[in-house]
């Protein structure tokens, strides 16, 4: 039985949000897989014993290290000083990972347990490498999104975001250097990663076979239930795409189409100005519990984004894996091969939003395309595909190493 060891900058089960689905799921794969799993993950003291519970049932041991948020002005004069001197501290989240507490606790697991290989989720974890390399142990790197582009997407051009972008780009430059594979999350990122020298293949999102359906019913239905799914809105990307949605397309599909669709907007935090423009045939349902239920009653997904990074959101991919007829902005696809006017309707502006909402009204229209997004969903993201993609990552690097398991 080969061992992975799994480092993780904060736990996540339970398994909230895109993000944590794909890293939790990602340790449970690894454990159906047959290998033996421990991770190091951060988190608070209060969640220590709970998460030491929830890694054993998910059939990992976990280390847990306490959560240290180091800001710039927290380190004091001499550690400010370092900092200053020292430029491969200057992206803040990759510094936290020179903390001791950590560096150590990844020292004893790696000689504890002698892992034939170590995962990284997240690029700016490369602070511990080292000591890695230093074993002979191959690394593979889980990336989430490319953070420098990331970073920009959602927070903006300005001339201090230009100066905390550029020892982010340095980060990926490492990240690729000591990473003997780096995992990325879309074609696009792939692409992205191969022109910085990587060696790259791309895996999607590790929990997307659990919302995966084989068929999905498609009913006559009036009026038609549309939903717009963002998570939380303290998020830039989600805010803009749901003031967009409310203010120019709403509108226009109630001028066009009066009495025939209702929207339903999901998600946490909204505020209240956008909040204020939930009335009539729009409701805010904020955070849902049971999401399968609620969007087992839902005829049309309706996704714009408008800005951030072009990385995975689960937001986009979950209802194509559900066989929901769906108009989105063509940017969330991010490079997978999922067809305009085939598998979903792709649309730009709000008028194109409106048309593709329109042309989905036709019952047979909606069957269709439910169909086809099945058909590729199957084929990128069933529990088969994602598996062969993890198990022939990891057995290219520890192809005829011994293990003392």
């Amino acid at each position: 039985m080969k061992k992975i060891l799994v480092i993780t900058p904060k736990l996540p089960f339970p398994k909230t949000g895109a993000d944590e689905q794909d890293r939790g799921s990602g340790i449970e794969s690894l454990v159906r897989l047959g290998y033996e799993v421990r991770v190091i993950a951060k988190t608070s003291p209060e969640r220590m014993l709970i998460g030491v519970e929830e890694a054993r049932r998910a059939g990992a041991s976990l280390t847990a290290v306490p959560y240290l948020h180091s800001t710039f002005k927290s380190q004091g004069l001499s550690g400010m000083t370092r900092r200053i001197f020292s430029p491969w501290t200057w992206d803040g989240a990759a510094n936290e990972y020179y903390d001791p507490v950590m560096q150590e606790a990844v020292r004893k697991e790696l000689d504890a347990f002698m892992p034939d290989l170590v995962w990284f989720d997240y690029t700016y974890l490369w602070p511990l490498y080292s000591m890695v390399r230093k074993r002979g142990i191959p690394i593979i790197t889980r990336s989430i999104n490319f953070e420098p582009a990331h970073f920009l997407g959602e927070d903006g051009l300005s001339l201090m975001n230009l100066l905390k972008y550029l020892p982010k780009l340095a980060s990926e430059y490492i990240t690729v250097k000591k990473s003997d594979l780096i995992l990325s999350i879309t074609p696009w990122e792939e692409a992205t990663y191969k022109r910085l020298g990587a060696r790259v293949r791309n895996l999607p999102l590790r929990g997307l076979p659990s919302p995966l359906v084989e068929k999905r019913e498609i009913a006559e239905h009036h009026p038609i239930d549309a939903f717009f799914m963002g998570s939380t809105y303290n998020v830039s990307h989600n805010r803009h795409a749901l003031e967009f949605l409310l203010r120019e397309v709403v509108p226009r599909v109630n001028a066009k189409a009066p009495g025939r669709f209702r929207f339903h907007i999901l998600g946490s935090k909204m505020p209240a100005e956008l909040g204020a423009l939930c009335v009539g045939n729009v409701s805010s349902e904020g955070y849902v519990e049971d999401l399968d239920g609620f969007l087992a009653g839902m005829d049309v997904a309706v996704m714009p984004s408008l800005i951030g990074a072009r990385g995975m959101q689960g937001k986009i991919f979950e209802p194509l894996a559900k066989g929901i007829p769906m108009v989105a902005s063509p940017r969330a696809i991010a490079g997978y091969p999922i067809v305009p006017r085939r598998d979903y309707l792709a649309a730009e502006t709000a008028d194109d939003f409106v048309n593709g909402l329109m042309s989905l009204e036709d019952v047979e229209a909606r069957r269709e395309m439910s169909a086809n997004a099945l058909k590729v969903s199957h084929k990128l993201f069933s529990r088969e595909a994602i598996d062969a993609i993890i198990v022939e990552s990891i057995e290219s690097l520890t192809k005829g190493r011994t293990t003392s398991a």
